[in-house]
């Protein structure tokens, strides 16, 4: 067992870094044994631990870190070929700081691009995060016909939004979209910490080339 932050890169990659290297890290307020145990095969084993903050007026919003849990290398055998294979798993602690919540995003922008090889269709959408504590993030991606009817519906996979990060949609258009479809909207209804907002849901749209 070790402790970590992390960090989301906007279209979704995972960054691991060293303990309080992170702007909003929580990793130095948490207590957690990290000695070594043995996992049996189809077995649990509970891990537990504390987090206690300082006392300090500054503290604002959310913080994170992960308990990262590797296994020990073992070597195996695949057609002739040895390997040592070692697998790792996050677990995410988020601490937000109650009371000071202020959840905000912003929706930067929507535009249509176009594979250069496959020439297939994409719809690319940046959401900022303007406020002090993590967001998760779903919705849905319409495409409205001439009569303003909504003709597909596709829905977004949920992603999460930490502090001052963004996120970068980048959805394929389906390859049955009518070809009366006109318009492209996307509505993100972000939710904070305790699941509420406060806000509208973002919503942009574009016309489809």
């Amino acid at each position: 067992m070790s402790l970590f932050d992390w960090l989301l890169d906007p279209t979704g990659g995972v960054g691991v870094l060293p303990p309080g290297s992170t702007a909003y890290t929580a990793s130095p307020w948490i207590d957690v044994a990290l000695d070594p145990f043995l996992l049996q095969n189809n077995s649990t084993h509970q891990i537990r631990f504390s987090v206690t903050l300082p006392d300090s007026p500054t503290l604002r919003g959310s913080y994170w870190a992960a308990l990262a849990f590797t296994t020990q290398p073992r070597a195996t055998l695949q057609q002739g070929v040895a390997a040592r294979m070692r697998t790792r798993a996050l677990a995410v602690v988020y601490v937000t700081v109650q009371g000071t919540e202020q959840p905000a995003a912003e929706l930067q922008g929507v535009t249509v691009v176009t594979g250069e090889e496959d020439g297939k269709r994409f719809l690319v959408a940046d959401v900022a995060n303007s406020g002090n504590v993590y967001l998760r993030l779903n919705g849905e991606l319409r495409f409205v016909d001439t009569a303003g009817e909504v003709v597909r519906r596709v829905p977004l996979p949920e992603r999460v939004l930490l502090r001052e990060g963004l996120v970068r949609y980048r959805l394929p258009f389906p390859e049955d979209l009518p070809q009366g479809a006109i318009l492209a909207q996307v509505e993100i209804q972000p939710q904070g910490p305790a699941g509420g907002y406060g806000g509208p849901p973002l919503y942009g749209e574009v016309a489809l080339p």
